[in-house]
């Protein structure tokens, strides 16, 4: 074979080669039938390097080939750092347009709206009421005697309900909006059911007829808390409006549906960084009762309270507090003669149990009656707590009050005011009670019981518990009370309340009663949300 033959050949095989891997590696990027392929071919066959059947041979195979591969698509290699860079720019697009058109990002609700939670429960209440069969029927119901704007003496006045006992279905709802303003304010609404005038109970009867239940509102506050970045004050703030009980107390104070009026300071200062330094706290308060746009004295509450806590191990806690409520201008005043202008002193609304009077000296024969209260009212209490955690699942607590009427004058009572007498100016309760420290869910509960002695005049009825007898003061009796839950949020309630009066007084005759017994049982579903 020539030199030239063999170069000749070698070009050929090359140019065959070389063919077959373009179509190999290119695939559809050079197919082997496009014209410059082509030309090459025949070149080489003018040549006569290559015969028309080996030309036709390179073509078929390389054809052969690029069918093969057709469905091969080959991605260069991407460098991981690449490679993140472009998947956070994707991301970034996309949320950015997901915040743009408002669908599917984590910030999908308005901002404000991190700001604002809600709660709220539903009770659902089954009531049994049974009186002593021997009680008196004859006990004036004085605030409907105040709505009647008085009556006549020889009149028959509305009476209490002291004799037939009944049955009702009650039920209580409340939903309560709170608001983080900013660090240092906070505010908060409440929905509650019930009698808008009653402030011991937010309870609707359901009777009769369907009727649409009363809704109110029972709080409405302002929160100033502006030392929250000082550790030892953080817990000082000043809440103005309608807001909870600020004081450390127990039912015989204070309703626990209670909710006040007004401006309350507060602070707990902890004298130390470990758990088990005392800390001090404090309230003080004014609170307006009652408002007059004539010349009658406004009844207002002002009241202190200052305590201890004590945490000395991790299973025991001790709170300890003294407080002072002074109750201005809530003493009934006699009318000028034959005139009305002290109707303003008589309470718009009572309970049962403090000393009253008649106001009115009409001058006219009969006299009218409308009731005030005998006694002023400046309450000191003495308040103490003590918690046990005995295993992880189970408490045990105690709770103790004491109150005394230090204003109470039974002299004056009688001398001035035509009171025959008084049950006293003390009251005192105490209360045990195990179980879980909470129940928020199925299996958890609690037990309690406790007793309670509440004379006539040691403090004003009208804030009392609601449950408790005919509600109010001069009555003594006990508390059983047992909680279970039932699910998550989701409790029942059974309560035992029995009292006696202590010393009845008829405020129209000034005659000694008979004791009026009072047996409540109460059946509660209760469910949170």
């Amino acid at each position: 074979m020539s030199n030239a033959s063999f170069a000749a050949r070698l070009l050929a095989g090359a140019a065959g080669g070389a063919l077959l891997l373009a179509a190999g590696a290119a695939g559809a990027q050079t197919r082997p039938t496009d014209p410059s392929t082509l030309d090459i071919l025949q070149v080489l066959v003018d040549k006569g390097v290559l015969t028309q059947d080996d030309a036709n041979a390179v073509l078929g195979e390389a054809r052969r080939r690029a069918e093969e591969r057709k469905d091969v698509v080959r991605v260069p290699y991407v460098p991981e750092a690449l490679r993140a860079e472009i998947k956070e720019e994707v991301k970034t697009e996309v949320l950015a347009t997901a915040r743009q058109e408002n669908w599917a990002q984590p910030d999908a609700l308005p901002g404000w709206l991190n700001r604002i939670s809600f709660s709220g429960d539903v009770r659902v209440r089954g009531e049994w009421r049974n009186y002593g069969d021997g009680n008196t029927p004859l006990i004036p119901n004085v605030t409907e005697i105040r709505n009647r704007g008085g009556i006549v003496e020889s009149a028959t006045p509305p009476f209490l309900a002291t004799n037939d006992g009944r049955y009702r279905t009650r039920v209580r709802a409340r939903f309560g909006i709170d608001a983080k303003v900013n660090d240092s304010i906070d505010a908060g609404l409440r929905f509650v059911s019930g009698d808008i005038s009653d402030p011991v109970s937010t309870n609707e009867t359901l009777s009769p007829n369907f009727d649409k239940i009363d809704v109110g509102l029972d709080r409405a506050f302002v929160r100033l808390t502006p030392f929250r970045d000082q550790p030892m004050f953080r817990q000082t703030s000043a809440i103005l409006g309608k807001f909870d009980n600020p004081f450390f107390s127990t039912e015989i104070m204070w309703d626990r549906d209670v909710q006040f009026d007004g401006v309350a300071l507060t602070t707990d200062v902890a004298l130390g960084d470990h758990f088990s330094a005392p800390h001090l706290f404090g309230t003080v308060g004014a609170f307006p009762l009652e408002e007059f746009s004539s010349d009658a004295p406004d009844k207002t509450l002002y009241a202190a309270q200052f305590g201890v806590g004590y945490q000395p191990t991790e299973r025991m806690k001790f709170r300890l507090a003294g407080a002072y409520y002074y109750f201005d201008n809530v003493q009934g005043r006699f009318n000028t003669l034959g005139q009305r202008n002290n109707d303003e002193t008589t309470p718009r609304r009572v309970q049962y149990g403090n000393s009253l009077f008649n106001v009115r000296r009409d001058n006219t024969k009969p006299n009218t009656v409308l009731f005030g209260l005998a006694s002023r009212y400046e309450v000191a209490a003495l308040t103490a707590r003590a918690e046990f955690r005995l295993t992880d699942a189970l408490t045990m607590a105690f709770d103790a009050e004491g109150l005394l009427n230090t204003a109470f004058d039974e002299t004056a009572l009688t001398k001035r005011y035509g009171v025959p007498a008084s049950s006293g100016d003390k009251a005192w309760h105490l209360r045990g009670t195990i179980g879980s420290p909470r129940v928020d869910d199925a299996g958890q509960w609690q037990l309690s019981a406790g007793w309670r002695h509440i004379e006539a005049d040691s403090t004003l009825d009208l804030f009392t518990d609601s449950d408790f007898g005919l509600g109010g003061t001069d009555q003594e009796g006990f508390v059983i009370k047992g909680l279970v839950g039932l699910s998550p949020r989701m409790s029942l309630e059974a309560s035992w309340y029995s009292a006696r009066t202590l010393d009845l007084i008829d405020p129209l005759t000034g005659a000694r009663a008979d004791s009026i017994d009072t047996d409540t049982a109460q059946l509660d579903l209760i469910v949170k949300f």
